[in-house]
């Protein structure tokens, strides 16, 4: 199959004719490609993660295990130098927090090449292949490096994924954000099996946990590369003087820009309870849980399901709210919602301080004071992250548009520097402490974002149609 040419950035806000005449349930049929692929690759990122803490705590990291792995002096040398861990758990917090800063970091890059040089398709294309190499390049000792190398790289690659659906729409369409949550929900879907399934696989032997993840990447790679011709067009690139690429950005759309690159260190105050949940917390969880539930025992690794299940119930809930409010009352602004979002999401933590105060010691703490706490983030974080997806879909310049949806996630990769330095404090601090910055911090974000959404209306709503 021929690649399509490379787009120029505009072509985010002129969707082919052929996206607009081919639908399925209301939307375009590409729609349905991207998701099935994001799935696939919420399989296999979220099995992965479920176990990837744990494998190193009670595996990777001991003797006999760690002098097999070909460059961890390196890897070893740059977690010190960011976090200075002390102890096996504070290094394994420390590695998971910096494995999951760059996964979340990197789709800038990838956004970069894509606008600039490869093509959106291209490079994500090249993006899920890379995943899948390192996805199963986890399952050996000695690889261990090489595959964190793969897959940074390939998160990075496949980043522009999202903005390839804003790409499907028109911008002033008003199905772009209901795609954007649709996408969140299926995406939500994913993770309740893989952890579940990994997992259990991982208690025979690592190895086969982790390959289970590569089997559910190379399926999402097959799909993506099925999909191609139903994904935008992508036209060459221009070079003359009246391109794009070599358009001043009016006084508005500087602000946009401004405005959605400052913002991104307040959304990972946001985030900080949401990201928490696969560092720290995994930890926090295997020494104060009660490991049985209704008389039947459950690895930690599958709190991830836990959080994916009630995600999913939330992403349903709360577009079923947002369209039943819309039918009586104004709908409100893309950065109202997000404000409200991450207010609800601060609550979360304060669960897990009760639980811990009211039950202390080891794994006496009963596993649905877990359960609030995760509802309360996924309420937040779920409405948070869609919304806050399809807002920068819609007010980022064509010009930037790719690259600055890629760099939406930048937040999470913030946020996951802030938790890979707590969770190395895990041992050293007090709990109630420990839960309380993320509490905080999610507050704080949240105050900010309203504020935003009163006095900065004209840059994160600029048609001012919405309350």
């Amino acid at each position: 199959m021929s690649e399509p040419p490379i787009q120029d950035a505009a072509a985010e806000r002129r969707p082919s004719s052929a996206v607009k005449s081919t639908q399925l349930y209301g939307h375009p049929i590409g729609l349905w490609f991207l998701i099935a692929t994001e799935v696939c690759v919420g399989f296999s990122q979220y099995g992965l993660q479920s176990i990837f803490v744990l494998y190193l705590t009670k595996s990777l990291l001991l003797p006999g295990h760690l002098e097999n792995v070909v460059g961890f002096d390196v890897l070893a040398a740059c977690v010190k130098a960011i976090y200075a861990p002390i102890g096996t758990k504070a290094m394994a917090a420390g590695i998971t927090g910096l494995f999951l800063t760059l996964i979340f970091a990197v789709p800038m890059v990838g956004g970069y090449i894509a606008d600039r040089f490869l093509g959106r398709t291209r490079t994500i294309s090249l993006g899920v292949v890379m995943l899948t190499c390192g996805h199963f390049l986890m399952s050996f000792e000695a690889s261990f490096v090489f595959a964190l190398i793969f897959l940074v790289a390939g998160f990075g690659a496949a980043g522009g994924m999202k903005a390839q659906i804003g790409g499907l729409y028109a911008v002033d369409d008003p199905r772009r954000t209901e795609a954007y949550q649709y996408f969140q929900l299926f995406f939500q879907m994913a993770p309740i099996a893989s952890p579940l399934i990994c997992g259990a696989l991982a208690q025979s032997a690592w190895h086969w946990g982790f390959a289970a993840a590569g089997a559910g990447m190379l399926v999402g790679m097959l799909i993506y590369l099925a999909g191609l011709k139903w994904l935008p067009a992508e036209t060459p690139r221009k070079t003359g003087k009246n391109s794009l690429a070599h358009t001043k950005l009016t006084k508005a759309e500087r602000r946009s820009v401004i405005g959605l690159v400052a913002i991104l260190p307040v959304l990972a105050l946001a985030a900080l309870p949401n990201q928490e949940i696969f560092d720290g917390y995994m930890l926090w969880a295997e020494d104060h849980y009660q490991l049985t539930l209704l008389g039947y025992d459950f690895p930690i690794s599958s709190l991830v399901s836990l959080d994916a299940f009630i995600g999913t119930l939330a992403a349903v809930l709360v577009l079923a709210f947002w369209r039943i409010y819309a039918k009586i009352w104004n709908d409100p602004a893309e950065i109202t919602k997000v404000a409200v979002a991450t207010l609800i999401a601060a609550i979360g933590p304060l669960f897990l301080i009760c639980g811990e105060y009211f039950f202390p010691g080891k794994n006496a703490v009963s596993p649905l004071w877990g359960v609030a706490f995760h509802t309360f983030n996924n309420i937040g974080f779920g409405m948070n992250y869609a919304i806050g997806m399809a807002m920068f879909s819609r007010v980022a310049p064509a010009r930037f548009n790719t690259v600055l949806v890629a760099g939406f996630v930048l937040h999470l990769s913030v946020a996951n520097l802030i938790v890979g330095k707590l969770s190395t404090l895990i041992d050293r601090i007090p709990d109630t402490v420990f839960w309380l910055l993320h509490s905080l911090g999610a507050l704080g974000g949240g105050i900010i974002l309203l504020l935003c959404a009163i006095f900065l209306k004209d840059i994160f709503d600029p048609k001012g149609e919405k309350a």
